[in-house]
């Protein structure tokens, strides 16, 4: 008789099209042993890749945003969760805690906690209070009790010691390594600088877009995703004039983000700080953009900076005006040494910041299944 394999259901609040980590903790799960099942979002205007690892359920929810689509997004988790077969819940951020944690109670199964964001601290709950004092409570009631934690940077990991009192593990978004190593680019006549992520408040992308007018017209911006903040930035250039400089390539899967790296010079990881879940970010993009070979501008934030310095794999700036920022994208695209020195430094630390080197963290959760 075949042994059945332990499930575990992962879920999120987003359409997985775009999760990179939710697909590499999928891929180190299945490596486990486990059966995977990801829950997520239907978008209709976006087709799912095919071949990924792993089933996958999309609930079509009667709402885009708002409190509701929180309500009626846990709601349809939950009751999947609990008719569904499962020996462990694995719950991504705040948003699908409360249905995650309750099915898990009912059902008597371990959970763990993947915290990719610290939720009550993000930009957008800033200058909204009300709602930041509900993701607060909802924090303090569901967090305490999980099985096992993670996140993704040392800081978060305090954060959440200080706050909560629960003790979570470092799991740190990093990539799966390329086949072939990527040497940056020395130089060249078109300099392409490349943001990937989501368009959100508090990127720096308005600062970064700004910066180009400092620059000569040999200077492009690739600008790969989409977000809250997506329309104002495409105003924003047309205001000034920089249609032909700023490419805006809208969202792209994961698996296609190599074709837009390519022959970009610079990748930048700026964040305003607006709270601490960005002052303690540690992006993937960061790794992402080190894997392709393209050294990094980032803020001098503790974590970010760390990295950067450690490694020698880009540059930090302590200011978002853009003149500075066009002065520091200059020097990172025009320094032959500068430039000599990441040909050097970038392809060694692509082979140290990979998932494989990052992900026996996840063995834990056997532990919880046995």
């Amino acid at each position: 008789k075949k042994k059945k394999l332990k499930k575990v259901i992962i879920t999120t609040s987003n359409n997985l099209y775009f999760d990179n980590r939710v697909h590499k903790i999928t891929l180190a799960l299945i490596e486990l042993g486990f059966e995977v099942l990801k829950t997520g979002r239907q978008l209709p205007e976006i087709q799912n890749p095919m071949n990924r690892p792993g089933r996958e359920k999309r609930f079509r929810l009667p709402f885009k945003k708002g409190p509701l689509f929180y309500f009626f997004l846990n709601i349809y988790t939950f009751w999947f969760l609990v008719f569904s077969r499962l020996d462990l819940i694995w719950a991504v951020d705040m948003d699908t805690l409360p249905a995650a944690k309750c099915a898990a109670v009912i059902k008597r199964k371990p959970i763990v906690f993947d915290g990719h964001e610290y939720f009550s601290e993000l930009p957008e709950l800033t200058n909204r209070q009300k709602t930041k004092g509900i993701w607060v409570k909802l924090e303090r009631i569901f967090l305490p009790g999980c099985n096992l934690y993670y996140t993704v940077s040392p800081g978060l990991v305090n954060l959440y010691k200080l706050n909560l009192n629960l003790d979570f593990r470092l799991l740190r978004n990093f990539p799966i390594q390329r086949k072939e190593i990527k040497i940056p680019i020395l130089k060249a006549d078109e300099k392409i600088i490349l943001y990937q992520g989501a368009l959100n408040t508090g990127r720096g992308l308005e600062q970064a877009i700004k910066a180009l007018s400092f620059l000569e017209d040999n200077y492009r911006m690739v600008i790969v995703g989409r977000g809250d903040i997506t329309d104002e930035l495409i105003q924003l250039t047309k205001s000034m004039n920089l249609e032909k400089r700023v490419i805006f390539t809208g969202p792209v899967p994961f698996e296609e983000l190599h074709k837009y790296q390519e022959n970009a010079m610079l990748g930048l990881a700026l964040h305003e700080n607006m709270g601490l879940n960005y002052y303690h970010a540690l992006p993937n993009r960061i790794f992402d953009y080190i894997q392709a070979g393209i050294p990094v501008l980032a803020n001098d934030f503790p974590d970010m900076a760390e990295i950067i310095n450690n490694s020698e794999t880009g540059l930090i700036t302590n200011s978002l005006e853009p003149e500075i920022i066009a002065s520091t994208i200059k020097e990172a695209c025009e320094s032959t040494l500068l430039r000599r020195k990441w040909q050097d430094t970038i392809p060694l630390a692509a082979k140290h910041y990979t998932w494989n080197n990052e992900k026996d963290v996840i063995k834990e959760v056997l532990e919880l299944v046995k």
